[in-house]
């Protein structure tokens, strides 16, 4: 997602703060004038915020009514609006928010207090592109020391609307808390607005390095500083966005100047050895706006799969490429710079990763998720249950050849010269309910005329591996635990069986000479892939959230812990972790190379990391 420049229309802000009640129910707040003036400072800032700032504490209904009226109704199509609220919120019995104000009374809110249709039909009849409400309350009718509420109120489905984005300071059922108020002459802003404030301020929430604050940025910044310092806290995000907002600039650090004698000029040798340390630093730029796919390494560039979008970075520049939509959440496969994924009508769509322009592939009919590539060849599986070798050079249709059965589960793969592609028998109409037969067939890559096929004794879970030494396959054994199956590729006959202690969380790895997997009692399981020995077991903190991966003789793996380990091969000893949540990937692993991992955190940011961690 770009960014609108920072420099189009005006930039306006209206922040709104109410801590004085006349209720009692209604308890005293400390921090919302603080929030309002710290955030007046900042965006205020020529350097920072640049934004035309209205401050409004303590004001009744009317006052505050007319302001936002005001405020929305006067702004031009290219103006940046934030209106912002620091406050307590309550609801009536029909579940409507309101915003509540000096005079209110929580038992009649809608002829007291400020209601949230209010705020959303303002924002309605707004001309201007760029609207964002950041909300700093929760609601409920008990209120406790020290917090704004019991429950955070569904703000981002009340105010959302198109081309409208509103930021919360925490889900349904989540506290807002003030800041520490020791001393009360002096209050502290409240914990999530703090963390805006802060971010603008020093520049840290600027994740991508390119000297601007984007909303995206400033959110995940805010979300991961809660986090960070155990504030029960989880900010969210609602509404849409065509383009991402620039608020702040990072303000130019001034340095103290030394005396011209003194000062020196730095060599060549020495600026390039800056460079060097720089060029081997880890790194982490925005990518998807939340949990996505882990990036795919594709012709020197970074592709982060986000559902119905594929954001694309040159690998050594950082630079961000167009962005990419697609139809479908499922799998997209890459080839010599260019995409390929289903379209409207589910047929095959190319576009080079550079441009995001279009190109014109085979005129075909493809499954969503079922889409493999090997060489200069893209496999692909059709509705009408045929699977088709296309040249991606020519994008003409080398074979094709009926499977009977629809394919099902991991995209083909390729393993000593067949095409292996897992089916599954439809079940009748009026049939009882229960697992769907799969088999395992096989097609010679060059000619596409079948080779062997298997039918397991058991049912296939849709996770496996496949390589030239093995084909590993999931059994489901019972309700709480699977076996693996291998099986000879180039004749589709057992090799091994390994029946694990309970059911696996990810697909399984084949990884020099191992076979590993990890099991929802965090049990990560070593075993020999030519015989299905068992080598080693470890604990993980988490459940593992990738498949495992390696670089040379290091294992990775990825939990829910938030640990990133290394794991010394082939004896399993733990080397070294970095603290990290990565987004869930059932079937992918983080991208690497001899140097570096390129994984996608929670939050959806890549981050560049060395193969050689530090603990």
């Amino acid at each position: 997602m770009t960014a609108q420049a920072s420099g189009e229309g005006h930039r306006r802000a209206l922040l709104i703060g109410t801590g004085t009640y006349d209720h009692p129910e209604l308890s005293k707040l400390l921090s919302p004038e603080a929030d309002c003036a710290g955030l007046t400072e900042v965006l205020r800032d020529p350097e920072i915020g640049q934004f035309e700032v209205q401050q409004l504490v303590d004001a009744d209904r009317p006052m505050l009514e007319r302001a936002i009226e005001e405020f929305f109704l006067t702004a031009r199509r290219d103006d940046v609006c934030l209106l912002y609220f620091s406050c307590h919120g309550v609801r009536n019995r029909s579940d409507k928010l309101y915003f509540a104000v000096r005079n209110t009374d929580p038992e009649r809110p809608a002829h007291s207090a400020i209601s949230a249709s209010f705020v959303h039909d303002m924002m309605d009849e707004c001309r201007a592109r760029s609207v964002v409400v950041v909300v700093d309350c929760c609601y409920s009718g008990l209120f406790i020391p020290g917090a704004k509420g019991s429950e955070s109120a569904g703000f981002e489905e009340v105010l959302a609307g198109h081309g409208r984005v509103i930021v919360t300071a925490g889900t349904r059922m989540q506290r807002a808390w003030e800041g520490d108020h020791s001393d009360a002459e002096k209050p502290a802003l409240s914990r999530f607005t703090s963390a805006i404030v802060e971010g603008l301020r020093s520049g840290d929430a600027d994740l991508n390095g390119d000297g601007l604050v984007t909303l995206q940025e400033l959110f995940k910044y805010t979300s991961e500083r809660l986090h960070l310092e155990e504030v029960e806290q989880t900010p969210r995000m609602g509404g849409e966005m065509q383009y991402d907002i620039v608020l702040a600039r990072v303000k130019k650090k001034r340095r103290k100047q030394s005396p011209r004698s003194t000062r020196k000029t730095p060599s060549r040798r020495t600026t390039s050895a800056t460079q060097a340390r720089r060029a081997e630093m880890p790194w982490r730029i925005s990518a998807a706006s939340g949990s996505a796919r882990q990036p795919v390494l594709s012709d020197g560039t970074l592709v982060v799969h986000e559902k119905y979008s594929l954001h694309v970075f040159d690998a050594e520049s950082r630079r961000r490429y167009p962005l990419i939509q697609t139809n479908y959440p499922g799998g997209a496969v890459f080839h010599s710079g260019t995409a390929y994924f289903p379209g409207p009508g589910s047929l095959l769509r190319s576009v080079d990763l550079r441009t995001g322009k279009p190109r014109r592939p085979a005129r075909l009919q493809v499954c969503d998720g079922l889409l493999s590539v090997s060489s200069d060849t893209l496999y692909a599986t059709s509705p009408d249950g045929s699977l088709h070798s296309i040249d991606v050079r020519s994008d003409g249709i080398r074979w094709s050849q009926g499977l009977e059965q629809p394919a099902v589960g991991c995209p083909p793969g390729v393993a000593a010269g067949s095409v292996i592609v897992m089916t599954e028998e439809p079940q009748a109409l009026g049939d009882t309910p229960g697992p769907a037969e799969k088999r395992v067939l096989a097609f010679l890559e060059d000619a596409g005329q079948p080779n062997w096929s298997y039918r397991p004794e058991r049912p296939l879970s849709r996770e496996w591996a496949v390589t030239d030494s093995g084909i590993y396959l999931v059994q489901q054994v019972d309700l709480s635990r699977q076996r693996i199956v291998a099986l000879d590729p180039s004749n589709g006959e057992p090799l091994w069986r390994f029946d694990a202690a309970a059911n696996l969380v990810v697909a399984p790895a084949a990884v020099s000479g191992l076979v590993v997997f990890g099991d929802v009692d965090n049990r990560l399981v070593a075993l020999d892939a030519k015989s299905g020995a068992q080598l080693w077991e470890r604990k993980t903190k988490g459940r593992v959230l990738t498949r495992p991966f390696a670089v040379g003789d290091t294992l990775f793996t990825a939990d829910r812990s938030a640990t990133l380990t290394a794991w010394k091969l082939p004896v399993g000893r733990k080397l070294r972790s970095y603290d990290v949540l990565l987004s869930a990937d059932a079937q992918g692993a983080p991208a690497c190379t001899n140097d570096w991992l390129y994984l996608t955190d929670s939050h959806g940011d890549l981050h560049a990391l060395p193969t050689k961690l530090r603990a």
